[in-house]
C-alpha cells in the first residue's frame, strides 16, 4: 500500500455539559448533544447526515463525470437498534438502511447511479 494523505479531518471538544461536544471542521462548528434534551443534533444523527451527504454529492459527481442524466436527488439514512437486545459497552446499530430517491433522472441512470455509489 502506497503512502497514505490526509483526505478530511474533523475535531471534537468536550463542553463541561456531559454529552455535549463542540464539533468543527476547517472553520465550521457545531454542537453535538446526545443529552436527550433535544437542544441540538446528537452524534446518531450527524453519522446519519454525513452518510446521507457523502451520497448526494457522490451521485452529482459521477452523474456530471460519466454525462447521465440528473435533476434531483435525496437520501435518507436511518440507523436502527434492537432495543429488546442486552445492551453493552459498546454501541452498535443492528442496522443502516439508505434510501435514494431521485427527480429528473432516467430510470437506468438512477439504478446505475446508486449502484455506483454502493461500489465505492
Amino acid at each position: 500500500m502506497g503512502e497514505l494523505t490526509l483526505a478530511y479531518e474533523a475535531h471534537a471538544t468536550s463542553t463541561g455539559i456531559p454529552a455535549r461536544a463542540v464539533c468543527s471542521a476547517r472553520n465550521q462548528f457545531w454542537v453535538c448533544d446526545d443529552s436527550g434534551s433535544g437542544g441540538a443534533a446528537g452524534a446518531g444523527e450527524f453519522f446519519c447526515a454525513s452518510i446521507s451527504g457523502c451520497a448526494v454529492n457522490l451521485v452529482g459527481r459521477i452523474a456530471a463525470a460519466e454525462n447521465r442524466s440528473f435533476g434531483w436527488i435525496e437520501v435518507r439514512t436511518g440507523a436502527y437498534r434492537d432495543m429488546d437486545k442486552t445492551a453493552s459497552d459498546v454501541t452498535l446499530y443492528d442496522a443502516v438502511r439508505v434510501a435514494f430517491e431521485l427527480w429528473e433522472v432516467r430510470e437506468d441512470d438512477a439504478e446505475y447511479l446508486v449502484k455506483a455509489w454502493k461500489q465505492r
